[in-house]
């Protein structure tokens, strides 16, 4: 039998990892997961001689990664984030592991179009685009009707709050009892503005969390680490046949049609716009909604993409 093991960090993000195990093991590997918080020396014991490796997003220094590309037969890369730049911006430290990495891997998986062209510059084959994806079996669509208020909802962590400051002022001046602002993360935002509530996010609520918005938003910015975002949380938003409202930056500009399946708004004023004409016209919600399920079950679904995962890591 066949051995792939994935190296992740110590929080794994099962969207890029472990809903793939299915279509693996139906041909025929055996899966194990291996974390960063496990002891490096068990991580190189675990890895000698298995098939394949599948390092996802880390960062490994000269001799570590040495070690691990003798240890292990077949290596794949995969990342979904600007991991050679960071959050705080440009790295040398980071540049210098993440071009070690690319080169190292026998194959790279890029989660957006930025990320491929990041990757290109170290090297010109075998890089893959691979985009973040959802199980669209797991998601119903959302049920629009006209009734007040309208939900406009996030969806994230506390790393990404961050991003709704950016919102304020739209917040704040939202208009009257027809617009609650509904935040679903792991901590809440340090906010006093009336129309905004919070929900704490757990694992087995989350579709119905997301159901529970009228609208979808993902507010970004224009700096390296927002073009290498995948737009997980819009892929969630459009599988649940929501209207969606993002800033043209990275990976919304992939996934989203303006106008079409949901609306690309650089400013606040387009923002309040685009909200204030979804608030008042559930029929524009439901077509929108459709048209973003149809591109999350034509381009980012795990019904396209397990096969092509699973194909690219048979033919290593």
């Amino acid at each position: 039998m066949k051995k792939i093991a994935f190296l992740t960090h110590q929080n794994p993000q099962g969207y890029r990892i472990q809903q793939y195990f299915p279509f693996l093991e139906a041909q025929g590997f055996h899966v194990e997961l291996l974390t960063s918080k496990m002891n490096f020396l068990q991580i190189v014991d675990h890895i000698r001689g298995i098939d394949v490796l599948y390092i996802q997003r880390l960062l490994f220094n000269p001799l570590k990664l040495s070690i691990i590309r003798a240890a292990a037969n077949k290596i794949v890369y995969d990342f979904d984030d600007a991991v050679m730049y960071g959050s705080r911006g440009e790295s040398s430290t980071r540049a210098r592991k993440f071009r070690n990495m690319i080169k190292c891997a026998d194959t790279v998986l890029c989660g957006n179009h930025f990320l491929f062209q990041e990757a290109k510059k170290q090297r010109a084959d075998n890089i893959y685009y691979v985009p973040t994806v959802v199980n669209t079996i797991e998601y119903s669509m959302k049920d629009h009707k006209e009734s007040k208020p309208v939900i406009v909802g996030w969806i994230g962590s506390k790393s990404t709050l961050r991003y709704l400051v950016d919102l304020e002022q739209l917040v704040l001046n939202a208009p009257g009892q027809d617009v609650v602002f509904k935040i679903v993360a792991d901590k809440p935002l340090n906010t006093k503005a009336p129309n905004v509530v919070f929900e704490k996010w757990t694992a087995p609520q989350e579709k119905a969390l997301l159901r529970s918005f009228d609208i979808g938003v993902m507010p970004l910015r224009d700096d390296v680490w927002s073009r290498g975002k995948c737009g997980l949380k819009l892929i969630q938003y459009m599988a649940s046949g929501l209207p969606s409202i993002a800033h043209p930056f990275g990976a919304a500009q992939e996934i989203i049609t303006d106008g079409v399946n949901g609306f690309l708004r650089p400013d606040v004023n387009g923002w309040r716009a685009a909200i204030e004409m979804l608030s008042g016209d559930a029929q524009q919600r439901i077509r929108i909604g459709q048209a973003a399920r149809e591109v999350i079950e034509e381009r980012y679904s795990l019904r396209v993409w397990g096969p092509r995962v699973t194909e690219i890591i048979e033919n290593l």
